[in-house]
């Protein structure tokens, strides 16, 4: 059984994070609440709610959702709390324990992919999308276009937005959260994504010493999971300029300079028109 609600919503005190799309609260029970911001459509919940039932039946350790709930004429879902504080906050108050926490990012990733998901939504139609609706000339719109078509993509799990924020640090090791943007895809799409969240990704400072350190955490962990898991440079090289391109449309501000030269280099080495020719 869960947990009541007022119909007008959840008290604010029992407020925890809000993201791009939703509020979260706990509402008791050891449940928490994901209530979505109106203009939310409701196929976009749906398909979180159904993807997160199908993650939880891999074995993964992620929360579990309860159930799909409407509270004061918004839409969210119930699912159980996990109790810790994220990866991120935790490496910034245990800075000696970051390489720990790479390495344990990398092993659980690995796991994710190592899941088959035949039914769930492609990531190759995801990148179209985003490709086709995002700032991309017509020239290098239609290259990539087909390129990307030519990819074999896989039925592997994928979670789209892996980065240290997405970990929560329980006692009984790493779990992941927020699988709003999961689908079956290449292993090689999803970590070039983390890569570029990792190095390029929002709340950064701009700063020299800062990007140097990203940058490095960045390569640090491409070589972790590579040596985990045997992926290639050229499966990477592939995946990284059309990854890149669609995520213009909808990138929060952070490292632009750096982050469109990396652009400008994953385009050429991919064989791919330069941007604006």
């Amino acid at each position: 059984m869960t947990a009541v609600l007022p119909e007008r919503g959840p008290d604010r005190a029992a407020f925890i994070a809000e993201g791009a799309s939703a509020e979260v609260y706990r509402i008791g029970d050891g449940l928490v609440l994901k209530l979505f911001h109106e203009g939310i459509e409701g196929g976009i919940i749906e398909r979180e709610f159904a993807a997160a039932r199908t993650i939880q039946a891999t074995g993964l350790p992620v929360a579990r959702a309860v159930e799909r709930r409407a509270v004061g004429g918004r839409q969210g879902i119930v699912y159980t709390e996990i109790e810790g504080r994220d990866l991120l906050r935790h490496i910034r108050s245990r800075p000696d324990e970051a390489l720990w926490a790479m390495r344990e990012m990398v092993r659980l990733q690995h796991r994710i992919h190592q899941q088959q998901v035949p039914l769930m939504r492609s990531r190759k139609a995801i990148l179209a999308e985003e490709i086709e609706l995002g700032p991309v000339g017509g020239a290098l719109r239609d290259a990539a276009l087909a390129r990307l078509d030519q990819l074999v993509e896989g039925d592997r799990l994928s979670h789209g937005d892996l980065h240290p924020a997405n970990l929560i640090v329980t006692r009984d090791g790493l779990t992941v959260i927020d699988w709003s943007r999961a689908a079956r895809a290449a292993p090689a799409a999803d970590v070039v994504r983390t890569e570029m969240l990792l190095r390029f990704g929002p709340g950064q400072s701009d700063s020299r010493i800062k990007g140097w350190g990203r940058d490095m955490a960045g390569r640090h962990y491409l070589r972790t999971y590579q040596q985990l898991s045997g992926l290639e440079d050229e499966a990477l090289a592939a995946w990284r300029p059309l990854v890149a391109l669609a995520w213009l449309k909808h990138r929060a501000p952070g490292r632009d300079a750096a982050f469109e030269r990396y652009l400008d280099d994953a385009l050429a080495q991919a064989g791919l028109p330069a941007r604006g020719g």
